[in-house]
């Protein structure tokens, strides 16, 4: 059921009435990555790495965490510098527990490791992270539900912003709950080009054995 995990996503519609260019796409190919590396298809210079316990499936990229060990994946913006104040992140991903430990961390980092903005996904919550803080901005349940995320960095306005629609796993809807929005200032004020998208545990120590499965992703910067 998990490798089905796909989501058609593109440009934020404010984007794409702008103009964008997509810097990175997890599965331009139809299919997710098969291993740390060159991302295939379309953008140029995108690319996948890891470290600890990722699998590599056929339908989404599934990081492990059973304790003692857990799985850190970067996906790497293509195309830089990106001369832009704006960009567009959509992902979609299932979280298999409900546990407050392993927390998954979902962060933008520009090409100096600083921070943009995140999300924490633990405890039957979705956190915002930003320069205000960590935020519990809404909830999930514990039935491995599809998370659909599109995030916006507004550089130019040190603003973040972030919308999450759920749907039973493997379907388009119907939505199981009111879409989730907020927003906060960028974390790192100096932030520069958007780098990576970095998906990783943390707080795995005694924690039980979970997985996440991240499907398509998709980053855009606005022209």
């Amino acid at each position: 059921m998990h490798n089905s995990l796909k989501i058609s996503l593109a440009c934020l519609s404010t984007l794409a009435v702008l103009g964008c260019t997509e810097v990175l796409d997890s599965q331009a190919n139809g299919a997710a990555p098969s291993g740390p590396g060159p991302l295939a298809g379309p953008p140029a210079g995108d690319s996948a790495s890891s470290s600890g316990n990722v699998i590599y499936n056929s339908g989404n990229t599934q990081l492990l965490a059973d304790g003692s060990s857990s799985g850190v994946l970067n996906l790497v913006t293509g195309g830089k510098p990106h001369n832009t104040d704006s960009y567009s992140i959509s992902f979609s991903g299932v979280k298999l527990t409900i546990t407050e430990e392993p927390v998954l961390a979902i962060d933008a980092l520009d090409t100096s490791g600083q921070l943009a903005c995140g999300l924490e996904i633990a405890g039957g919550e979705f956190r915002l992270v930003s320069g205000a803080g960590t935020s519990m901005i809404g909830t999930y349940s514990g039935n491995a539900d599809q998370h659909n995320v599109v995030m916006r960095l507004d550089l130019d306005g040190n603003r973040c912003f972030v919308v999450i629609t759920q749907v039973a796993q493997g379907t388009s809807g119907p939505q199981i709950q009111a879409p989730i929005e907020a927003n906060g200032p960028i974390f790192a004020s100096s932030f520069g080009d958007l780098d990576r998208l970095r998906v990783a545990w943390e707080d795995t120590a005694g924690a039980g054995a979970t997985s996440y499965f991240l499907g398509r992703t998709v980053i855009s910067k606005q022209n």
